[in-house]
C-alpha cells in the first residue's frame, strides 16, 4: 500500500528499513521470498562486517573466528529470515563501529563521511542505536594519540549531522513512551499495569538473552513454552541442554574476557554490553517497555566478539574442541528452527489455507492477537480486525465480538500470541463455551474456530474477563 512521510515520521522503531522494504517490494513483489529478501542480504553481509569489525577491534587473529560465528549464530539466522529490521541493524552496528575504529588510525573526510552515512543508517533502521553511544563516543576520544585532534573536531560535526538526522522524530519519540515512568523515584498509579502479560521484567530476562545470543531461540524452553508456563518445570525439562549451553559458552566467554583484559579491551565490553543490558532491564522495571532480547541486538556483536577473542586465545587442541563443541551445539538449535514445529515460528501461512479451502463468499477473516501476519496470509479475503486487549475489561469483548461478527454471513476467527494480552486464555474458553458447534483448527502457534450464529450455544456464559 502507500506509505507517507507522515507513515515514516510515526515509525520510530525502522523508519529506513520500512521505507527500503516499501521501495524493494514495489519492484519485486510482496511474497514471502520478496519481503525476507532485505534481511536476507543484510545477513550475509554481516558476516565481512563483523570480520573487518574483528580485525580492528581485536587483531588479525581473531577475524577468521569472527567470520565463522556470525555466519553460523542461530540469533542472526533467525532474524536474518524475518521482515523486520534488526538484521539491517546488526549489519550497520558492525559497519559503523569498524568505520569508527579505523578514524582512530586515519581520520580523513572520507572517513568521516563514511562512518556518519554508516551510523546514520543505523540509528534509522532501531533507536536501540542510541544505546551504543557512550561506547562510540569512547572511541572517538580515544585511540591513537597522532589522529585524536582531528576526531576533535571531526566530533562536533558529528553530533550536529547524527542530531539532524533525527530531528524530523523527535516529536513521535516524545509522543510514543511515557517518559516520566523512567524517573528512579516514581510510584506506579493506581491500577498501573504491566506493558505485557503479568510482568514486564522477570530476574531471568538478562540470562535469557544471553542464551539467545549464544544459541538462538531453538534451543532449551520454545518460546511458546516460556509465553504459556514459564517455570521451574519448564527449565527442568531441558536442564541438560541449559547446562551444556552454560558449559560450552560459559568456558569460551571466560576466555575471551581474559584475552579481552590482556587487549585492555575491558572497558569497551562494559559500555558495549553491560550499560545496554542494565538500561534496557531498568526502562523494564519501571514498566517503561518490556524487555527482549532483540532490544539488545546492538550488544549481539560484543558477545560474539568476546567469544572470537576466546577462540583466538586457545591452543590449537582446545581451539578444535571448543569449534566441535560450538558447531554441535547450534547444528541442533538450527536443525530445531528448520525441522521441529515446537520452535518453528507461528505457522500462519498453514493456519490461513485451511480457511482459503473452505470459506464463503460472504465470510470474512477476524485476526486476533498477532494480527499482521493474518493481514498478509489472508490476502484477497475479507480480513477484519479485533484487540485481543478488550478482554482485560468487564462486559466489552462479548459486545465488540457480537459488533464483528454481524458483519458478514460467517466469521474465521485467527487467534495468535494470546500470551500476550491473555495469558490466561480467557477468550478462548469463552469463545468455546458461547459457540460449542464451531469448527476448530490448530497450526503450530495459531488456533482457529469457524463461527455462525447458529453456532451459539442456547445459554450464553458470563463475558469473560481476566482475574
Amino acid at each position: 500500500g502507500a506509505l507517507s512521510v507522515k507513515d515514516l515520521l510515526e515509525n520510530v522503531h525502522g523508519p529506513l528499513y520500512s521505507l527500503l522494504l516499501h521501495l524493494w517490494s514495489s519492484v519485486a513483489g510482496e511474497s514471502e521470498w520478496a519481503l525476507r529478501f532485505p534481511s536476507a542480504i543484510a545477513g550475509v553481509l554481516t558476516v565481512p562486517a563483523f570480520a573487518w569489525l574483528a580485525g580492528r577491534w581485536l587483531g588479525r587473529d581473531a577475524v577468521t573466528p569472527a567470520a565463522w560465528l556470525a555466519a553460523g549464530s542461530p540469533f542472526l539466522v533467525w532474524y536474518s529470515q524475518e521482515a523486520r529490521n534488526y538484521s539491517l541493524l546488526i549489519l550497520c552496528v558492525c559497519a559503523s563501529a569498524a568505520a569508527l575504529l579505523e578514524l582512530q588510525r586515519r581520520c580523513d573526510l572520507a572517513g568521516v563521511g563514511r562512518y556518519l552515512g554508516l551510523a546514520a543508517m543505523a540509528m534509522l533502521s532501531n533507536l536501540s542505536f542510541a544505546l551504543l553511544a557512550p561506547l562510540h563516543l569512547r572511541w572517538w576520544l580515544a585511540g591513537d594519540p597522532a589522529t585524536r585532534p582531528a576526531r576533535l573536531r571531526s566530533l562536533a560535526l558529528t553530533v550536529g549531522v547524527m542530531l539532524l538526522v533525527a530531528a524530523p522524530w523527535f516529536g513521535s519519540i516524545a509522543r510514543t513512551w511515557d517518559w516520566r515512568r523512567l524517573q528512579p523515584e516514581r510510584n506506579a498509579v493506581a491500577g498501573e499495569t504491566a506493558l505485557r502479560g503479568t510482568t514486564t521484567f522477570h530476574a531471568a530476562a538478562v540470562p535469557f538473552a544471553l542464551h539467545a545470543f549464544a544459541v538462538g531461540y531453538t534451543l532449551g524452553p520454545s518460546l511458546r513454552e516460556l509465553r504459556s508456563h514459564a517455570g521451574a518445570e519448564t527449565l527442568k525439562r531441558h536442564a541438560a541442554e541449559l547446562a551444556l549451553v552454560s558449559l560450552v559458552f560459559g568456558a569460551l566467554g571466560a576466555a575471551g574476557i581474559v584475552a579481552l583484559a590482556r587487549r585492555k579491551r575491558l572497558a569497551d565490553t562494559i559500555l558495549w554490553l553491560v550499560a545496554p543490558g542494565l538500561l534496557v532491564s531498568y526502562f523494564a522495571a519501571q514498566n517503561f517497555k518490556v524487555f527482549h532480547p532483540r532490544y539488545l541486538a546492538v550488544s549481539l556483536p560484543c558477545v560474539l566478539l568476546v567469544l572470537a577473542a576466546g577462540f583466538a586465545s586457545l591452543s590449537p587442541r582446545l581451539r578444535r574442541i571448543a569449534t566441535v563443541a560450538v558447531a554441535a551445539l547450534w547444528s541442533v538449535s538450527l536443525y530445531q528452527h528448520y525441522f521441529v514445529a515446537d520452535y518453528a515460528r507461528e505457522d500462519y501461512r498453514g493456519a490461513l489455507a485451511v480457511v482459503r479451502a473452505q470459506v464463503a463468499p460472504d465470510e470474512q477473516v477476524l485476526a486476533m492477537g498477532s494480527e499482521d501476519p493474518v493481514q498478509f496470509y489472508a490476502r484477497g479475503l475479507k480480513v477484519d480486525r479485533l484487540w485481543l486487549g478488550h478482554v482485560q475489561s468487564a462486559g466489552v469483548m462479548p459486545a465488540k465480538f457480537a459488533a464483528k461478527l454481524s458483519q458478514a454471513g460467517g466469521t474465521w476467527v485467527v487467534l495468535s500470541r494470546a500470551e500476550d494480552l491473555d495469558p490466561q486464555d480467557t477468550f478462548a474458553r469463552w469463545l468455546e463455551q458461547t459457540y460449542p458447534r464451531a469448527g476448530r483448527w490448530s497450526r503450530p502457534g495459531v488456533r482457529v474456530w469457524h463461527v455462525t450464529g447458529s453456532d451459539r450455544a442456547a445459554e450464553a456464559p458470563p463475558a469473560p474477563a481476566v482475574p
